[in-house]
């Protein structure tokens, strides 16, 4: 007896399918109709024929059809033994009337069901856990049977762009991603949850993030850009990535600060932001483009080692902040920002793309090649959207062998005037004894339509700017006026030397170092000197490496 069925119609223009064709398979448990979409596309000519006496057998575990073309089930169909349900681009305006027995039903999709016009009655759907309706542009209303859907945790509804009718409240205590994006008339967010992980309702008519979201503590993602956004009063402390673009927001709650665990910060387009707060040093990614009324930022501007820092078309960034962004510029991946000279404090700089550096001497060539930190000024040679988001590509080759030193991608480049870019350079494979004191630089664009290179200019990171930059940022932690300050497990005090010094924890220009002894003995952790149980408290791994050799043998 058949129990499955796998039926790919692609490249066939027009199917008939007879009413009895699965009329006398009792034992079919799961039936397949699909297109491969790797070798056509829908086309508008293909057709199919379904008859409404069509006859399914009633213990189907899965039914799988794509662009499924009437514009229902048949009124014989029994949904009762079906666990999964997937019915994608069809022509359905409805499944079946009035609630159904489903209780073994855990996953359905009718994403991209444009007639679709009402979900069906889900009353019964005690066991539901995943319900796609995304791009069904013809509903209007979530039914009030969503309250029954105690096992959901997955719901994503983008671009159903006439959702505007919902119940008042829909408790929901499995939920935990939600996606909401671009339903337009969308003015209330009923759902509540315990488990939110991630929730986007960007692009919507909701105008502040609701309670039920933002005093949930487990929540890592909120996506939440939207023009009818006007504040943002809390947010949980267990957030991972923050989305406010195209907001109309003009602060940012200080608040911001104790997120430790945030790693991505987007604010694109938030054109009333006028001030960036002091932000967490757990940052890889803060994007700022087009802020067009931004003019102050935090000092210090807080981020990690490796990240990345954009300020596209914020052409009213004050000189301080200007400086800030290009001092912090050194410490990360990469900024951008509006210039139109690459600043002085590279001090190696040259008009075009190309650029020609002389190692300092003392220094190995190769070793000054990997401590380069880049800057050129980029001219766009076409206007770009800031909505026309595609990859431009600088390029950065060591001549005269024309070997590939970096390729970075400027996504963020939409604008008609010229930017700043500053990177770090890299270090490729390169041959030693092919490399001279002397080293050339060329910059270009992969595709030379896209951008100019107006000026070029690099740092390089000698023995002494390294321990300056690292003393400034030890400097920058016990600048606090209190006498103790906490940073995870440590605590720093300061104090004059005892006899008992050596019970507690080694000491060091006057700074003693406490650590749980149990702590100790339940992580395994040694530590040779009190140099090692500084590293532990800070982040320096972007040059941890030098400072070792710098500090060795200090200790008194």
């Amino acid at each position: 007896a058949v129990s499955g069925i796998s039926f790919d119609v692609s490249g066939i223009s027009e199917l008939n399918v007879s009413g009895r064709a699965l009329k006398r398979m009792f034992n079919l448990r799961f039936l397949k109709v699909y297109k491969d979409m790797s070798l056509e596309f829908p086309r508008p000519n293909d057709r199919m024929f379904i008859p409404e006496e069509m006859e399914f057998p009633r213990r189907l575990r899965l039914l799988h059809w794509e662009v499924y073309p009437s514009r229902s089930l048949p009124p014989t169909f029994h949904p009762g033994y079906l666990v999964e349900l997937h019915m994608p681009d069809s022509q359905l305006e409805y499944l079946w009337q009035g609630a159904q027995p489903l209780t073994n039903l855990k996953k359905m999709d009718l994403h991209g069901s444009f007639h679709l016009k009402e979900v069906p009655d889900l009353s019964n759907a005690t066991n539901l856990e995943r319900l796609d309706l995304n791009g069904c542009k013809s509903l209007i209303e979530i039914p009030s049977s969503f309250s029954n859907l105690q096992k959901l945790d997955f719901l994503t509804m983008v671009d159903c762009i006439n959702i505007q009718v919902t119940p008042l409240h829909l408790n929901l205590p499995s939920l935990e991603y939600i996606e909401l994006k671009r339903c337009s008339k969308l003015r209330n967010f009923p759902f509540t949850s315990t488990k939110f992980i991630g929730v986007d309702i960007s692009e919507t008519w909701v105008e502040e993030v609701p309670p039920s979201v933002s005093l949930c503590s487990g929540l890592e993602m909120l996506i939440v850009g939207s023009g009818n956004l006007k504040r943002l009063t809390h947010l949980p402390t267990s957030l991972c990535r923050l989305d406010l673009r195209y907001s109309d927001i003009e602060t940012i709650p200080d608040c911001i600060k104790a997120l430790h665990q945030l790693k991505d910060l987007t604010l694109t387009g938030c054109k009333r932001l006028a001030s960036l707060p002091e932000l967490p040093r757990s940052l890889d990614y803060l994007r700022a483009g087009h802020c067009e009324s931004l003019v102050t930022v935090f000092c210090p501007l807080n981020h990690s080692a490796d990240a990345e820092l954009e300020f596209t078309n914020c052409f009213k960034l004050g000189q301080q902040a200007r400086r800030e962004i290009i001092q912090r510029s050194f410490s990360c991946e990469w900024a951008i920002l509006p210039g139109r000279q690459v600043p002085a404090k590279f001090n190696h700089r040259a008009r075009g793309s190309s650029l020609s550096i002389i190692s300092p001497v003392g220094n190995n060539p190769l070793s000054a090649l990997s401590r380069l930190k880049l800057c050129v000024v980029v001219s766009p040679d076409h206007p770009v959207s800031e909505f026309e988001r595609y990859p431009q590509e600088l390029l950065c080759r060591r001549k005269p062998d024309d070997e590939m030193v970096c390729v970075k991608s400027l996504y963020c480049l939409c604008s008609q005037t010229e930017h700043l870019f500053i990177f770090d350079s890299g270090l490729p494979f390169i041959n030693p004894s092919q490399v001279s004191r002397e080293i050339v630089l060329e910059f270009s664009s992969r595709f030379h339509d896209d951008f100019d290179i107006i000026e070029c200019g690099a740092y390089i990171w000698t023995d002494e700017t390294i321990e300056e930059s690292y003393q400034s940022q030890v400097h920058q932690v016990f600048e606090d006026d209190h006498d103790t300050t906490s940073i995870g497990s440590y605590e720093f005090q300061n104090s004059k030397a005892s006899k008992d010094d050596s019970e507690y924890g080694d000491r060091a220009n006057g700074v003693i170092i406490y650590e749980s002894r149990e702590e100790e003995k339940l992580q395994g952790v040694q530590h040779t000197d009190c140099w090692s149980w500084l590293f532990l408290g800070f982040d320096h791994s972007g040059f941890v490496r030098d400072i070792r050799s710098l500090v060795s043998g200090r200790r008194r």
